[in-house]
């Protein structure tokens, strides 16, 4: 598990799912698929999945420009593997 200030994250033990949030050790939702790839995975775990390809980041932007909550799945998909 790993701590980013409130947050402490791990590797999932949901079908499909990369990670697992915690906030305050209550646990908050599941974030990222594991079949599929990213920009730069921030946690590490799954960074043998870094494409660096800057045409899927403008796409993945492009499918996901709405404005959801913070620390929502897509916010956290967003700051930690895109």
């Amino acid at each position: 598990m790993k701590k980013y200030g409130i947050y402490n994250i791990k590797v999932s033990t949901r079908k499909h799912k990369k990670y697992d949030v915690f906030i305050k050790d209550k646990y908050l939702l599941s974030f990222g698929d594991n079949r599929y790839g990213q920009y730069k995975d921030k946690i590490g775990h799954y960074s043998s999945k870094d494409s660096l390809d800057l045409k899927k980041l403008n796409a993945y932007y492009k499918r996901h420009n709405k404005k959801y909550p913070i620390h929502s799945a897509d916010w956290f998909s967003k700051k930690f593997l895109w």
